[in-house]
């Protein structure tokens, strides 16, 4: 099969498109013909920073399919079927073989771009979003609002009832989110999150806090939660390794929650969360942007892409 692969990390010019060995799927596995990839925040991010642990290594968490193979001990999928995956590793290819336990069938009629973004996408922004026990009437932060993540946060946390505020680095990208929901566009580099929340909240800080980047971001928006708010943590695209100020937490009685879907996703109650949103998605009640369609040959371009700031949604790719 054909293949994006890399050997050492790095720039998406690390990135080559190759043959690489046909994948064989486990007792307890599908195998998937690929029809399309979604770029998820975790794929740059373990290209950049993430030595392979193979030679050659095929990177990527979401794609969508057709099950070609089923494992002799899969229940409830058959060949000819279309699913959307996931997996750690392994989406940037022709073929992919996956655990049944983190695939979902496709409603009739979703779109497979669609499809591919949702279980990482729209999946994590549902689960962060009750981790922090979002409420009717309170105010959301999401920092990094015009991603994958982001714009599904919006949605969701806006259906609930709240009003959503949400920073990006181009003020019109942001005013293209209120389409989606978007309350308070909160641009970054003018003045600081904080005092652009506080502003718009007559001095007092947001109910909860929904961070997709991380970093530097994470103190700022930690700044700009009331007291006793909650703030959870899904992306480290700025730097993970940034200490957070403890005494900021424990003087302010802040609540700091770590959001990792894919540890969690064949869980019962999680694997039937993202098979809901499939089927919202499939009947036009929740959106899922396509920002651009990339071949896989042109991975290392469509990685460059998805790292650029200023697109909505997220950058698919196709065999």
């Amino acid at each position: 099969m054909k293949a994006a692969i890399y050997c050492q990390s790095g720039g998406p010019d690390v990135l080559r498109y190759e043959d690489a060995p046909d994948p064989v799927a486990a007792e307890d596995e599908l195998l998937v013909r690929v029809e399309a990839i979604s770029i998820e925040g975790g794929d740059t991010f373990a290209r950049r920073k993430i030595e392979p642990r193979f030679d050659p290594h095929i990177v990527g968490y979401a794609a969508s399919g057709e099950v070609i193979r089923v494992g002799a001990k899969v229940r409830g999928f058959a060949p000819g079927q279309k699913v959307t995956t996931f997996a750690f590793q392994g989406s940037h290819a022709a073929l992919r073989a996956v655990p049944a336990a983190t695939s979902w069938i496709v409603p009739d009629g979703l779109d497979m771009s669609i499809a591919a973004a949702i279980p990482c996408g729209a999946g994590t922004a549902a689960l962060a979003l009750d981790l922090g026990g979002v409420q009717a009437g309170q105010s959301v932060l999401v920092q990094g609002a015009a991603g994958g993540v982001g714009i599904a946060a919006v949605q969701l946390a806006h259906r609930a009832g709240a009003r959503v505020m949400g920073t990006g680095t181009s003020a019109a990208t942001l005013e293209r989110l209120r389409d989606y929901g978007l309350s308070d566009a909160i641009s970054i580099g003018a003045t600081s999150v904080r005092d652009q929340v506080r502003g718009l909240l007559n001095g007092k800080g947001v109910d909860l806090l929904i961070d997709c980047v991380g970093g530097g971001a994470l103190n700022d928006g930690l700044l700009a939660l009331k007291d006793g708010g909650r703030a959870v943590l899904i992306g480290v695209v700025g730097d993970p390794g940034r200490p957070v100020n403890a005494s900021h937490l424990i003087m302010h009685r802040l609540t700091l929650i770590g959001c990792l879907l894919g540890a969690i996703m064949a869980e019962t109650p999680v694997h039937r969360m993202i098979a809901s949103l499939l089927e919202e998605a499939a009947r036009g009640d929740l959106r899922v942007p396509i920002d651009a369609e990339y071949r896989l040959s042109d991975a290392a371009a469509a990685h460059a892409h998805a790292e650029e700031r200023g697109r909505i949604g997220r950058v698919i790719m196709v065999p």
